[in-house]
């Protein structure tokens, strides 16, 4: 089974899975760990580090920004481990985190990430007035 880290700026993280449970019920396989304003690179990717030594070894860590401190934590963490499964994806929004709850336990952190990329095209939509029925309101 895949377990899933969620690292993010401020409580992002720990916000985006209180929403998730809001659906989902329990996710006691995902572990959230805020960025914070007296943390640096090392203080994150120590935080990181500490919570994938706990984990099994297929690991999906999902992530706010690109190029943002913690995606370049976590890629940092990525180029270093080779004893585990580990997938960094960035771009977290509760979509992402949802569709990542609904498939994470069947299956690998490469399947569900390459998932995720092909979906978010789905997720980011703007509202068109003229796609809208006024029976869909």
């Amino acid at each position: 089974m895949t377990e899933v880290i969620l690292v993010a700026h401020g409580e992002l993280a720990g916000a985006m899975k209180n929403s998730a449970e809001m659906i989902f019920g329990e996710l006691s396989d995902f572990y959230p760990i805020g960025f914070t304003k007296e943390d640096g690179f090392d203080s994150l990717k120590a935080k990181i580090e500490k919570q994938i030594s706990r984990l099994g070894d297929s690991v999906i860590i999902l992530t706010d920004l690109f190029g943002g401190t913690p995606f370049n934590a976590s890629s940092g963490i990525l180029m270093e481990k080779d004893t585990k499964q580990i997938e960094v994806i960035s771009g977290m929004s509760l979509p992402l985190v949802l569709e990542t709850a609904a498939m994470y336990k069947q299956n690998e952190p490469k399947l569900i990430v390459d998932y995720l990329q092909e979906i978010c095209k789905e997720t980011v939509r703007p509202f068109v007035k003229e796609e809208v029925e006024e029976d869909d309101l």
